[in-house]
C-alpha cells in the first residue's frame, strides 16, 4: 500500500515583482512532489505581475487583493490553503531543483519546521556570495530553545528557507508588532516539535534594489523599530509557550539581550552621540555571555569601535553591521589602499 504524501501548501506573495514572479512559480511547478497546492496572492501590484501570474492558468490558485502589506497578504494565502505543511516563498526567490524531494522524508507529524540554506543571487540570477546561514545537520530542538532563552533568537534562514507544520501558525492571534509572516513562528517551532536543519543549499535568495531599500537609510527610528519587533516577538512567544506547551516550558523575556543593546548603541551613534562607558560595558558583558570564540572577539571589537571611532566612521561601521553587502565596497577600498602602500 502506497503511503500518501502530506499535502504541502506553497504560498507565494507578490508585490511589483513582474521581473521575477514567473521564474519563482516555474521553480515550484518543476518539483518532483505530487501532493502539492500552489497559492499565489498578488498584493495589489501596479506593474504587470498579475498578468504574469495569470499565464499559469489552473496550474495554480491565483488571487488578487488591494495592497495590504506582506503580513496580511501571507495570512490571506494561509487562509486559502489546506496543507499539512506550509511554505511561504517570496516572489523574487527561487526554489532549488529537487528541493521538495529532498525535504519530503521530513514532512512528519513530529516535525514542526524544516530549514535549509539559501544562495544569494543578484537581479539577473548570478550568485553574489556564499550560501547562508551555516547549518549543521540536526533534528534536535533543545539547542535552539537554549539559544532563544539566552539570546532571544537562533540562527535561521529568511522566509524562503523554512517550511512549517501547519499548526505552528494556528492560534497566533494579532501580530500588530510584526511586518513579516514568520517572526514569532520560527521562535515557536522548537517548542512544539522537531526543527530539522538541512545543511544544503536548496533555494536562492535574491538581493536587488527593491529589497535593499529597507537598509538604504540608517536612522535611530529604524533601530527602534527593530528593537520593538524583536521584543514583541519574544513577549508573544512567552504567551504562546505558556498556552500551548507543558508547564515546564517557559520563556523569560529580558531587557539585556546583546542584540537589543547593540541596536540601542547604534541608535546613539546614528544620532551623532557617543555611547557612555557604562552602556558599552553592559553591551560587551552581554556579548561575552551570549557568544564564544572568534565571534565573541569580533563582536566585542565592534562594540569598542563604536565607542572609540569618530562618529562618521562609527556610523559607517553601523551601516555595514545592518547591511553586510556594504562591506564589499570597504573591502575593495582597503585592498586598494594596501596595494598602494606596498
Amino acid at each position: 500500500m502506497l503511503k500518501v504524501q502530506p499535502l504541502l501548501s506553497i504560498i507565494i506573495t507578490c508585490y511589483n515583482y513582474e521581473m521575477y514572479i514567473s521564474e519563482c512559480i516555474r521553480s515550484v511547478l518543476s518539483q518532483d512532489y505530487d501532493n502539492l497546492e500552489i497559492i499565489v496572492v498578488d498584493d495589489g501590484s501596479t506593474d504587470r505581475s498579475w498578468d504574469r501570474i495569470q499565464e499559469f492558468g489552473d496550474q495554480i490558485t491565483a488571487v488578487r487583493t488591494e495592497n495590504r502589506g506582506q503580513l496580511k497578504t501571507s495570512l490571506n494565502g494561509l487562509s486559502l490553503s489546506h496543507g499539512d505543511f506550509v511554505y511561504f516563498l517570496d516572489a523574487d526567490d527561487v526554489l532549488g531543483e529537487g528541493t521538495l524531494a529532498e525535504i519530503a522524508p521530513y514532512l512528519r507529524p513530529d516535525v514542526s519546521k524544516i530549514q535549509f540554506m539559501l544562495l544569494p543571487i543578484d537581479k539577473d540570477g548570478k550568485p553574489i556570495g556564499n550560501a547562508f546561514p551555516t547549518l549543521q545537520p540536526s533534528d534536535d530542538s533543545e539547542p535552539l530553545i537554549r539559544s532563544i532563552r539566552e539570546r532571544g533568537y537562533y540562527n535561521t534562514p529568511p522566509t524562503s528557507g523554512n517550511i512549517y507544520r501547519r499548526d505552528v501558525y494556528e492560534g497566533l492571534g494579532e501580530m500588530t508588532y510584526e511586518r513579516g509572516i514568520d517572526g514569532v513562528s520560527y521562535l515557536l517551532a522548537p517548542f512544539v516539535g522537531k526543527v530539522i536543519s538541512i545543511p544544503k543549499t536548496l533555494g536562492k535568495y535574491r538581493i536587488h534594489n527593491a529589497n535593499q531599500s529597507s537598509f538604504s537609510v540608517l536612522t535611530s527610528k529604524r533601530m527602534k523599530g527593530y528593537v520593538d519587533r524583536f521584543m514583541g516577538r519574544l513577549y508573544h512567544l512567552a504567551e504562546l509557550v505558556q498556552a500551548r506547551c507543558a508547564s515546564t516550558a517557559t520563556v523569560e523575556v529580558r531587557s539585556d539581550y546583546a542584540y537589543v543593546m547593540e541596536l540601542n548603541t547604534m541608535s546613539l551613534v546614528v544620532d551623532g552621540k557617543r555611547p557612555g562607558v557604562g552602556q558599552i560595558a553592559a553591551y560587551i558583558g552581554a556579548l561575552m555571555r551570549e557568544n564564544t570564540g572568534k565571534k565573541r572577539f569580533a563582536l566585542c571589537l565592534f562594540a569598542v569601535a563604536l565607542f572609540v571611532l569618530p562618529n562618521g566612521m562609527a556610523q559607517q561601521l553601523a551601516a555595514i553591521r545592518i547591511d553586510p553587502s556594504r562591506s564589499s565596497q570597504m573591502r575593495a577600498r582597503l585592498k586598494q589602499a594596501l596595494s598602494v602602500s606596498r
